[in-house]
């Protein structure tokens, strides 16, 4: 339990799911660390796998090997985010190239020792079907995109209106597809939210952006103005090279000058 504990809440990241993971990594696979030693100034050490089970489709090595920083104890640089890999112990590994260089990680990440934890149904399913896993067909959800269409033009025709300083926003999801087209634009639903689609071997799942009545003036306006913002950035996700569609969030309020904003 302090184990599980420590992965979730010691160190600041959060741990993609596990179908993103398997996506961007070299290897995937069940081994058992065979060998580990130490460098001369005991900092780091390389542990050797002897590797009994590939999930990622490749050149399926029999043993690899990995630096890893030295265990608190040897070294007295002790940290929240401490973790180390033992000789004898089996692990479940996510092996990614990091400068060149293969590496793993334990926080912020889905490789883990087996038997202390464990491998779920929902992740077995995961690793078992990971390489079909076609990333081009799901949405996507892109905090960071920009519109196309000029704002501004659209809020200048609000500005007469009467609005009062709001201390809450108005919360608005939008639906772009993957040439920068609003399919769908709604208010936040404040019901129990369902998924759009049902994606049982993968878990890559958006909620259904459905249509809810405005409760406020701000939120009927707040609506309309997200309706106009017709043309949106393309967004590429990881390493695709296609566009691929996804959700913008947008947050609309009245500032302290009674003009309105979004965010």
């Amino acid at each position: 339990m302090l184990l599980i504990v420590g992965k979730s809440f010691a160190c600041s990241c959060d741990t993609p799911k596990p179908a993103i993971e398997f996506y961007e990594s070299h290897y995937v696979f069940e081994g058992e660390v065979i060998e580990k030693i130490y460098a001369s100034d005991s900092l780091t050490n390389t542990v050797t796998f002897e590797i009994s089970k590939h999930y990622k489709d490749g050149d399926n090595p029999q043993f690899l090997k990995f630096k890893l920083n030295s265990e608190a104890e040897v070294t007295g640089l002790y940290s929240s985010c401490y973790w180390t890999a033992k000789k004898g112990d089996k692990w479940l590994v996510y092996a990614k190239k990091k400068d060149g260089e293969l590496d793993f990680q334990f926080f912020c990440s889905n490789s883990k020792p087996l038997g202390r934890l464990k491998i779920y149904p929902s992740e077995q399913k995961v690793l078992d079907n990971g390489n079909k896993l076609d990333l081009n067909q799901y949405r996507y959800t892109a905090y960071s995109a920009k519109p196309i269409t000029n704002v501004d033009s659209i809020l200048e025709k609000y500005q007469n209106q009467k609005f009062a300083p709001s201390k809450t926003f108005a919360s608005v999801w939008l639906d772009i597809d993957k040439h920068g087209n609003l399919k769908k634009a709604n208010l936040h639903p404040n019901q129990e939210l369902e998924y759009e689609e049902i994606d049982t071997i993968f878990g890559m799942n958006q909620f259904k952006n459905v249509y809810r009545e405005p409760n406020s003036d701000l939120e009927k306006t707040a609506l309309e103005i997200a309706e106009k913002i017709k043309e949106w950035e393309k967004y590429y996700y990881l390493d695709l090279e296609e566009p691929v569609k996804y959700r913008k969030w947008l947050k609309i309020y009245v500032d302290k000058d009674s003009i309105l904003q979004v965010e």
